[in-house]
């Protein structure tokens, strides 16, 4: 089972609590051979060492952000430090690595998504940042650098930007349907046509059906959660399965016709295949970004903010949201990432559609223990 990014929001909630008592926290890519990159999902428990040699640099990150040969050589060239880079799959395995190490990681980056910042705060395992040492912070856009999960910015910078909407297959929705989709509310206007995916995370599931119903996505009424976990019953007829990543292929081939999904893999596969669309939903959706920031216990905290400078330049921001297909929060940069990838209305939300949604945020673990229950009749089809 995959895990997503946003299925930590229940384990922080837990840790935080556990934490208290006791005292009175998209993103894949295809390795090239030879790269300097590890990845962490297929099972190896890689040792970074702990050194204070200042000319190399370990990253630990998503691996769309620790793939990328081009960028690396980039930064070896204009700094003279060797970058390695390791990948994970969630913000589960980094955050668990990095507790478990005490501060002695090895890694001086890593790319937590903004709700895990949150956690990472509370735990006291980031390192706040020298913004003299970070002169194209400037280049980042005013309306990421005082976000809820980090305001002012004081311990990461938002570089990415994601959201989560809808993929069809434009043909079989056309031969069958008719009409394209323009907002949620199409699943259930023809859910007895449709055969789709929701994503396996219930913030996003149980959160979307908050949010056409009027609510929010944090919800904490217990009738509110009920009434969204009813509405999603009545789709169950067109659901095919609960699936982060496992619908690419059965979208492209016409064998699903609609998928919930992370931009990011969407708008790859749209870019790869013509027939593919991806949409965000006129009534809103969740917005949510991946940053870049400083572990605490960092032994090249110098090379650290050098990285985190270097990748905010517009052409390396521009680069790096080639390579994964999501928005970026650089001004500078937008105007220099690819034609193919510009021509997508999805990439970025517009401030009618920002305006109409929302992001996901820890809740107590009372709340989320009401979002679990509901969850779990849903997937398992107890009603």
């Amino acid at each position: 089972m995959s895990i997503s990014r946003r299925k930590f929001l229940k384990h922080a909630a837990l840790a935080t609590s556990a934490l208290a008592g006791a005292s009175g926290l998209g993103a894949c890519g295809i390795f090239e051979e030879g790269n300097q990159t590890s990845d962490e999902s297929e099972g190896e428990d890689i040792v970074r060492p702990v050194t204070q040699d200042k000319g190399t640099l370990y990253i630990y990150g998503w691996a769309t952000y620790v793939d990328n040969t081009e960028v690396f050589e980039g930064f070896t060239k204009e700094t003279g430090i060797k970058v390695v880079g390791d990948a994970y799959d969630s913000n589960e395995v980094m955050l668990a690595k990095l507790e478990a190490s005490g501060g002695r990681s090895g890694y001086s980056v890593i790319y937590p998504s903004d709700y895990m910042v949150t956690q990472m705060r509370y735990l006291k395992l980031l390192q706040p940042l020298n913004k003299k040492l970070l002169p194209n912070l400037k280049n980042i856009s005013n309306e990421f650098l005082n976000l809820p999960h980090d305001p002012n910015a004081v311990f990461s910078v938002p570089v990415s930007l994601g959201t989560t909407g809808i993929a069809y297959n434009v043909k079989a929705i056309e031969s069958i349907i008719g009409e394209e989709p323009t907002d949620w509310n199409y699943l259930w206007d023809h859910k007895d046509q449709l055969r789709i995916t929701l994503v396996n995370d219930p913030r996003e599931v149980m959160g979307m059906a908050l949010h056409i119903s009027g609510g929010s996505y944090n919800s904490t009424e217990p009738e509110k959660i009920e009434q969204a976990f009813l509405k999603l019953r009545e789709l169950m007829p067109a659901i095919a399965n609960f699936t982060t990543d496992a619908w690419r292929d059965p979208l492209a081939s016409g064998d699903l016709m609609m998928c919930m999904a992370f931009s990011g893999d969407a708008i790859s596969l749209a870019r790869q295949d013509p027939n593919i669309k991806y949409f965000l939903p006129n009534s809103g959706t969740s917005i949510w970004t991946d940053t870049v920031a400083i572990p605490r216990g960092a032994s090249n905290i110098e090379g650290a903010h050098a990285w985190i400078n270097y990748i905010m330049q517009p052409e390396i921001a521009a680069k790096i949201s080639d390579a994964n297909s999501f928005g970026t929060t650089n001004k500078l940069a937008k105007a220099m990432i690819p034609d193919d990838l510009k021509a997508i209305a999805a990439l970025e939300p517009s401030a009618a559609i920002v305006a109409r949604s929302g992001r996901i945020s820890k809740l107590e673990p009372e709340v989320l223990q009401i979002y679990d229950g509901y969850w779990t009749r849903l997937i398992t089809g107890l009603g």
